[in-house]
């Protein structure tokens, strides 16, 4: 059973301890605008460790330790490994964490920071909970990421604290991985307040809770495939999923594009960092795969985790996709001269250049001329038929590269 008081007094001790954050729930005017709805960000982002898990994994340590364990062995992709080795370190236990072989590196080495033993094997969660599984002997406790009454207990302490902070809230939308997270705020919103909607979301990559809801059963899939490494589970939990099907109205999916523009629109609008797992909640209400128009909706930001390399190619990938950044490509006479008079063409529009690129050997090519691409940044208030129409004036023939 869910310890949904038990687990909310011993949270909101650490939290007064300043070992565990109360973060805030705050209105997003951005995608209060987007969506038609009123819509608050629980920022889960800016919790200990980065994301949620601290909370399932100190209360399921805080109950295990009872139980007479001192030495705790998980899986994890990331997030829940660093609330595990974080949550040793404050009960002054022992921690090992497999996780999968694609880890980000920044996640291995926060887990190895907080003091946790880190053991790299398989190429999913799936495969690194295998793992962990035989490791498991001598005394020591399997800590499981998100099938476990005590650590689901753990985090449905965050419904608890959107429902102190919103007086009123019609929908509250949460990321689904294995379902640890929705099971717990899902528990409860509805035990408090049963008229409120909760709905998930996974990504279409990885969407092992969707099939399995669909079916009315467990169900594995054989391989996930998205950039949301947090929610990329092949299979749910069996008490995850009976949780779920009780207590959460619906479950949507949303791809990869649709959650690079969330995580654009919270970093740009917001200022706050999130990963993809952690941004596939806005990622929902951005793309109508949720409707929240004149409601009042939480949506949780789980977690801000994201490699620096991963966040710069999401940023770029963004531009691009919001036409921001675009390929313009022509043909130009090859001649000394051209690209310096094209390019100072597009200077005197303040469009910066990013990169040039020259294709000779296409065998379609005329001859005389060369293939140009620019890969450019567009000022928000530039008209670009004005200036593709300028370009052409001038003797370039130019056009926008599909989107």
């Amino acid at each position: 059973m869910i310890l949904l008081e038990e687990a909310t007094t011993v949270i909101k001790e650490k939290q007064r301890e300043g070992k565990i954050h109360r973060t805030p729930t705050l209105r997003s005017e951005s995608l209060s605008r987007v969506t038609g709805g009123e819509v608050f960000l629980k920022l889960e982002a800016l919790q200990k460790t980065g994301s949620f898990k601290i909370r399932g994994a100190y209360f399921a340590m805080h109950k295990y330790i009872r139980e007479g364990y001192r030495e705790f062995i998980t899986a994890s992709s990331g997030n829940h490994a660093q609330g595990v080795a974080y949550a040793a370190q404050l009960h002054g236990v022992r921690a090992t964490v497999v996780m999968p072989e694609t880890t980000p590196w920044l996640k291995v080495k926060k887990t190895q920071d907080y003091g946790a033993t880190v053991i790299l094997h398989g190429e999913s969660y799936y495969e690194a909970e295998m793992k962990a599984i035989e490791l498991v002997g001598g005394g020591a406790k399997f800590l499981h990421a998100y099938n476990d009454w005590y650590v689901i207990s753990g985090q449905s302490t965050l419904g608890v604290e959107i429902l102190e902070d919103l007086e009123s809230v019609d929908v509250v939308v949460v990321p689904v991985g294995g379902g640890g997270l929705i099971s717990g705020v899902a528990y409860a919103v509805k035990k408090r307040r049963p008229g409120v909607r909760v709905v998930g979301v996974q990504a279409s990559g990885a969407p092992a809770v969707y099939l399995s809801l669909k079916e009315g059963g467990l169900v594995t899939i054989d391989r996930v495939d998205t950039i949301a490494d947090g929610i990329a589970v092949k299979r749910p939990g069996d008490i995850t999923l009976k949780l779920i099907q009780e207590y959460v109205d619906d479950i949507v999916l949303v791809d990869d594009n649709e959650i690079v523009d969330a995580i654009y629109l919270l970093l740009e609008r917001t200022r706050v960092v999130a990963e993809g797992a952690g941004a596939a909640a806005v990622a929902a209400l951005m793309s109508g795969k949720v409707d929240v128009r004149g409601k009042r909706a939480a949506a949780v930001v789980s977690g801000g985790n994201i490699d620096a390399p991963i966040l710069m190619r999401v940023l770029m990938k963004a531009l691009a996709r919001q036409r921001r950044v675009v390929r313009l490509v022509g043909e130009v006479p090859d001649r000394p001269g051209t690209l310096a008079k094209a390019s100072s063409l597009l200077a005197s529009h303040n469009v910066n250049i990013l990169e040039v690129y020259h294709e000779r050997y296409d065998p379609e090519q005329r001859p005389n001329y060369v293939r140009l691409i620019f890969v450019v940044e567009i000022p928000g208030t530039l008209d670009m038929s004005k200036l593709l129409d300028e370009l052409e004036r001038s003797g370039f023939y130019f056009k926008l590269a599909p989107h």
